[in-house]
């Protein structure tokens, strides 16, 4: 299956560009941290109670990972509009700066793509993405 390819180049850019990422910060970040990061990026301002939830940790766990976060200057938390009591996870503006080449390779890869589809295969594609990221909610 061709998307096995796909999938598995995907996975290994990431872990490259993650492990180099790691490197090159001042700031030593774990694996474990770039991964957090990332989870809470990705879950678009989770409470800690969630983050603790999908990771399937322990919330004083999870209370302790994102201190660490928090006192390298990756995340805050913001008081929730809804519901005063809780606090959201938010990335900071250093983590979008250090990040911030993850999402032009990106798009620049989708560019790539597209230029070498017609109007047709190009319009198919599109789809094919929007249905990728329909499923992105569904557990594999």
């Amino acid at each position: 299956m061709k998307f096995g390819g796909i999938y598995k180049a995907i996975k290994l850019n990431i872990y490259r560009n993650m492990f180099k990422k790691i490197k090159d910060q001042e700031e030593q970040l774990t694996s474990t941290e770039y991964f957090c990061l990332e989870i809470i990026y990705l879950m678009d301002k989770p409470t800690i109670s969630q983050f603790a939830d999908f990771l399937d940790i322990s919330s004083p766990n999870a209370t302790y990972k994102v201190k660490s976060l928090i006192k390298k200057g990756l995340v805050e938390k913001q008081k929730s509009k809804k519901d005063g009591r809780e606090y959201l996870l938010v990335p900071t503006q250093k983590y979008f700066e250090l990040f911030q080449n993850s999402k032009v390779a990106e798009e620049t890869n989708l560019n790539k793509v597209k230029k070498n589809l017609d109007k047709t295969e190009s319009k198919k594609f599109d789809k094919i993405l929007k249905i990728l990221d329909e499923m992105q909610n569904e557990e594999i």
